[in-house]
C-alpha cells in the first residue's frame, strides 16, 4: 500500500504499517469557511395574484422586485411551484 500511496504523490511521513496521514492538510479546515451569517438575506416578498372560491390560488414569490417562483395552492391541498429564471 505504501508504494502505490508513494507512486500518487501522497506523503508517507509516518512509516508504521495501518498508520495513515490526513489527504487533506488543517490549513482546508471547515471554520476557515466563510460563514452565512455574514451573507445579505434577499427581500423575499409573497404577493396572491388570484383568489377566487373553487378555484386554486395564485400567489407570486419575487425576490428583490423580480418574481422567482409561482406557488399554485390546488383544491386537494396540494403545492404547484413553478420556479422562474430570470
Amino acid at each position: 500500500m505504501e508504494k502505490y500511496l508513494a507512486a500518487k504523490g501522497a506523503p508517507l511521513e509516518n512509516k508504521e504499517l495501518g498508520a495513515f496521514s490526513p489527504y487533506l492538510k488543517k490549513d482546508n479546515d471547515v471554520d476557515s469557511l466563510p460563514s452565512s451569517e455574514t451573507e445579505p438575506v434577499d427581500k423575499q416578498e409573497i404577493q396572491t395574484i388570484y383568489d377566487e372560491k373553487d378555484c386554486p390560488k395564485v400567489e407570486v414569490v419575487s425576490i428583490d422586485g423580480l418574481p422567482n417562483k409561482l406557488l399554485i395552492h390546488l383544491q386537494d391541498g396540494k403545492l404547484l411551484e413553478i420556479n422562474c429564471l430570470y
